[in-house]
């Protein structure tokens, strides 16, 4: 069996190659940073062994900021990992797989690697695309021409180029993608509060349920007692009524929608901004797209009438949704069927 373990900041994502087993744990290392290793990795471990052959990862949570540096977070992840699998395999900037021992060496190139799993897997199959995967935190936007990536390799370098987008459908705060909203027929600016996310914004319009809301929601903290009323419907649109320093009863259920439309409105715009520069500059008429939020791609796409393949359609919805876990598993049973 070929384990494949994506660990972000937040979430740690699993996925075998065989697609057989699919899960996404919230662990925020900025919380406790030892969750990784004493809970995460090592139930995975009881839950596996000895069946496992071998084990790669990729990595986004160095970036954390309960580390110093960069290079404090790949060592401290990659540490966590060799500790409970000790041939542990870790995919580099030049989509190799490398022992632990190398990661020692030269940690930078094993940082934010997780994009670049999954744009490999897909350039094996689709040779000129641009693939997207719209997470819960961010969104990766990655030309590929001929079968090569042509992304920048660093999340700095590719914000730059507009290969990266700082916004996902769950963990983003309202207050960071747009500053004024229509209210009835009238214009409100926005609180600069922590008062919803846009997990609320997806939960408030449909597109995800409250299993979906695989993270905090910004008011936690009043449901002590009641969790089950935390990630509800209606508990959403409260915390999107608060937006506008307003509630329901002042606001209405249809305000708060429409401030809900006007969030995803202002996502898919800025997807299809990154979309259409990348379009222009490499020449590519096609969108490949993973991630629970596919659905912002597909948007963007059929705004600028280009083809659409969302990964749901072709490996199922919870494999799209753990791409970059998928993508290393599968990588690394590739490589070691070829040895």
């Amino acid at each position: 069996m070929f384990i494949g373990i994506d660990i972000g900041g937040a979430n740690t994502k699993v996925a075998t190659s065989d697609g057989g087993f699919v899960d996404s744990v919230y662990a925020p290392l900025w919380k406790n940073n030892t969750i990784l290793h004493d809970v995460v990795l090592s139930e995975l471990k009881k839950q596996f062994e000895p069946g496992i052959e071998a084990v790669g990862v990729v990595m986004t949570g160095e970036l954390c900021d309960c580390f110093a540096t960069k290079r404090e977070g790949v060592l401290h992840i990659k540490s966590a990992v060799s500790d409970t699998f000790k041939n542990a395999k870790f995919f580099d900037l030049m989509c190799t797989f490398k022992s632990g021992s190398y990661v020692d060496k030269d940690p930078l190139s094993f940082a934010a690697t997780n994009w670049l799993a999954s744009a490999k897997l897909v350039s094996e199959q689709y040779k000129n695309a641009i693939f997207v995967d719209v997470g819960s935190t961010t969104t990766d936007v990655i030309p590929i021409v001929g079968g090569e990536i042509k992304a920048k390799r660093t999340d700095f370098g590719r914000l730059k180029y507009g290969e990266l987008i700082y916004s996902g459908i769950l963990r983003t705060p309202v207050a960071t993608l747009l500053k004024k909203v229509e209210v009835g027929e009238e214009e409100c600016k926005i609180s600069s509060e922590l008062f919803a996310i846009t997990a609320d914004v997806y939960l408030a319009l449909g597109y995800l349920n409250e299993g979906d809301y695989r993270c905090e929601t910004p008011d936690s903290y009043a449901f002590a007692g009641r969790e089950k009323e935390e990630k509800s419907r209606v508990s959403a649109l409260r915390r999107l009524a608060r937006v506008v320093c307003s509630d329901l009863e002042g606001v209405g259920e249809d305000s708060a929608v429409g401030i809900a439309e006007q969030v995803k409105s202002v996502q898919v715009q800025e997807l299809s901004g990154s979309i259409e520069k990348i379009k222009e500059r490499h020449g590519l008429r096609k969108l490949v797209a993973a991630g629970t939020g596919d659905f912002i791609a597909k948007e963007a796409a059929e705004s600028l009438n280009i083809a659409f393949l969302s990964l749901s359609s072709v490996y199922g919805k919870r494999i799209s949704a753990t791409f970059p876990a998928y993508a290393v598993a599968k990588l690394l049973e590739q490589e070691q069927n070829f040895l």
